[in-house]
């Protein structure tokens, strides 16, 4: 059963953290500990874990 305490970091298909915003249309795809939001434009691509990575970069702020 996974830790659910704290949210799951929302992504964009880029990789990039993303903020969701009324009136638009997500696909929703839950992946390794983080949430990938997609437009109707957008498709899935290969991302490395992006969990990993926004950590890294929290920590080093």
């Amino acid at each position: 059963m996974p830790d659910l305490k704290r949210p799951l970091p929302v992504f964009d298909a880029q990789g990039r953290p993303l903020r969701l915003k009324p009136k638009i249309t997500y696909k929703l795809r839950v992946k390794n500990g983080y949430i990938l939001a997609l437009t109707s434009n957008q498709h899935q691509t290969r991302l490395p874990n992006l969990v990993h990575l926004s950590d890294r970069q929290s920590h080093a702020q």
